[in-house]
């Protein structure tokens, strides 16, 4: 009897200090993980909305949710060029996340990009695979493509949206336009109801990836939660009083 006692005992103080182990790791790792998030949004942004100058502009009220606020943004010359708002959707293995940028008609997609995703290495991971482009010569004298040190200090000594800096320092407004994956590339110019999975290629519908039919239709769904957030900050409801 002392013996299970004793038993309890320490198996109760053993989950006591792996709660806190646990709970401690959390709360110093959440501002961090919080500003990574943030980063990605960003980046994105510019993504969706090709030809974006300066700062996105956050057309929601400060009471949502950062999955929920929805942007638009503008040219050099003041002009609108489209809205964005991210998604998301319940794929094979991992809530697939993504940001939206939607024409200023609200009729076609812009661009997409995805945000988070954690499906099967070598079929739903295809999804954010880039072809390779890779030379002799570029592997050779290193000219492979630049990509950003989230975990730097210098990149988080920089405002996220504020200053040129992070924007020319890190390429967000770089104007050579970068390689993209596949998948996401037939996004562009399809309208919601072109958000349909095709087994084969059709220039139509969204072609899935081999072996990752349901990551496909997560993808859609995510891309179309998007759409659906955006169309219901900018089209006024049909009985709203002008």
């Amino acid at each position: 009897m002392q013996k299970k006692a004793q038993y309890t005992i320490t198996l109760t103080l053993v989950s006591l200090l792996a709660s806190l182990g646990v709970s401690s790791t959390f709360l110093l790792t959440k501002d961090t993980i919080k500003r990574k998030e943030l980063a990605i949004r960003t980046e994105a942004l510019y993504v969706v909305l090709p030809g974006l100058e300066g700062s996105p502009e956050e057309i929601t009220t400060s009471k949502v949710t950062d999955q929920d606020r929805v942007y638009k943004g503008a040219n050099k010359s003041g002009q609108l060029i489209g809205y964005a708002a991210c998604g998301e959707a319940q794929g094979y293995s991992s809530k697939i996340k993504v940001m939206v940028g939607m024409d200023p008609n609200l009729e076609k997609i812009i661009g997409i990009n995805i945000l988070a995703q954690n499906e099967t290495p070598g079929l739903g991971t295809k999804m954010t695979e880039i072809e390779s482009t890779s030379t002799l010569w570029s592997v050779v004298f290193g000219k492979e493509l630049k990509s950003i040190d989230w975990d730097s200090e210098e990149f988080w000594q920089l405002p996220m949206f504020r200053q040129p800096e992070r924007i020319k320092k890190f390429d967000l407004l770089k104007k050579e336009k970068k390689p993209q994956p596949w998948f996401q590339e037939q996004f562009k110019r399809k309208t919601y109801n072109q958000m349909v999975v095709s087994k084969v290629k059709d220039d139509e519908k969204i072609t899935a990836i081999t072996g990752a039919t349901i990551s496909t239709k997560a993808v859609i769904n995510a891309v179309q939660n998007a759409i659906d957030k955006i169309r219901h900050i900018v089209q006024s409801p049909a009985w709203e009083i002008k």
